[in-house]
């Protein structure tokens, strides 16, 4: 108990009690807490007097806990708080988190004291912010949402996330759009060719637009003919290892190679030395000039499952390169074609024919 002397200055320690109004010295009371303050000077003399006001105001119990400050923290403040939080500015999603706080979650909750925010708070959020607006979108907001109210309970500024009260529902937002093989080609040819690896690679492994954009070479292993993907960079947060097709590797031992330098690091698609970026916007225009209708680069996910599943790679091997969790988002990227139905008929055909040729072998034999 008393002054501490470190690198920042001088700190007072007392083990006080807290009921959520004042604090009060504690020495010897069992449940007493030590609680720290920095007093702000490097001079012992000053500190010593700082010393003293703190503890004259925990003996007349005039020291307000902070659970009454807290108690009136506005929407907006805890807001400004949670982007400072370490945890969240590490987050891959941080710079959009932040965007969408600022611009949509603080308009609407703003001055509301965070401890008031209710359920049916939450329900007239999604109503309001679901006008004109993807069911997808508000679902975004709304998990950023929760996990703003679950770190205030984590700070004891709220007593439950009320977020999680109210259900997400599922966005119809499924695709099933797959390239026909000259839909491919066009599009693949039209390219401009610093794009044409980009779209090869999405083509051929599945991955998704932003772990393609962010691949750096030292995740690259032309030896082995694969690409590693570690948790951090991963949607499902799980490491995974991308195999590479012969046509694929081929190009980035050429890109490597480019202008006769080795890379060895930074990124392995860019422009200028700079990432991609409006890639969606060039599929888009590229789209437009050859006639491909309702296509996203996203749907180079859904080429690769099916045709990965059309060559007869079993389910649970698709889904460990393209890093799919469950069966359920698996046969979501998973297309059945007419002519796969067809297949499937002709070989059950083929099947049941050859039971029958062998049934009536087998009789003759016996009547003979």
């Amino acid at each position: 108990m008393g002054l501490t002397k470190r690198k920042d200055g001088w700190y007072v320690e007392f083990p006080i009690l807290d009921d959520g109004k004042v604090l009060t010295l504690a020495r010897g009371i069992p449940g007493a807490k030590w609680k720290r303050w920095r007093v702000g000077c490097s001079n012992k003399t000053m500190a010593k007097d700082q010393e003293t006001i703190i503890k004259n105001k925990l003996l007349n119990e005039t020291m307000q806990s902070e659970q009454v400050k807290l108690a009136l923290i506005t929407f907006e403040q805890w807001a400004k708080e949670y982007v400072l939080i370490e945890e969240v500015k590490n987050l891959r999603s941080f710079r959009e988190r932040d965007q969408r706080i600022t611009n949509v979650l603080i308009p609407f909750f703003e001055k509301i004291l965070l401890k008031d925010i209710s359920a049916s708070d939450v329900e007239v959020f999604r109503q309001e912010c679901g006008k004109g607006r993807s069911i997808a979108t508000v679902n975004v907001d709304h998990s950023y949402l929760k996990h703003m109210l679950k770190h205030a309970m984590k700070r004891d500024l709220v007593t439950r996330n009320v977020a999680s009260l109210v259900p997400n529902p599922k966005p119809k937002n499924s695709r099933d759009r797959v390239l026909e093989s000259d839909e491919w080609n066009r599009l693949y040819n039209a390219a401009p060719e610093w794009f044409k690896p980009v779209l090869m690679m999405g083509y051929h492994t599945g991955m998704r637009l932003e772990e393609i954009l962010t691949l750096t070479w030292d995740r690259v292993d032309l030896d082995r003919k694969r690409i590693f993907l570690p948790g951090s960079l991963t949607k499902n947060g799980q490491d995974r290892s991308v195999p590479l097709t012969p046509i694929l590797w081929k190009e980035l031992e050429l890109l490597r190679a480019q202008d006769g330098v080795t890379r060895i690091q930074g990124l392995v698609f860019q422009k200028d030395g700079r990432k991609l970026s409006h890639t969606y916007r060039v599929v888009q225009e590229l789209c437009k000039e050859q006639k491909i209708p309702n296509f996203v680069f996203h749907d180079l996910r859904h080429c690769a499952v099916t045709n990965l599943a059309d060559v007869g790679v079993k389910p649970e091997i698709i889904m460990e390169i393209v890093g799919h969790s469950s069966v359920e988002m698996f046969l979501r990227y998973r297309k059945i074609t007419a002519d796969n139905i067809d297949s499937a008929m002709s070989s059950l055909n083929t099947l049941i024919t050859q039971r029958e040729n062998v049934a009536l072998q087998v009789s003759d034999i016996t009547a003979f």
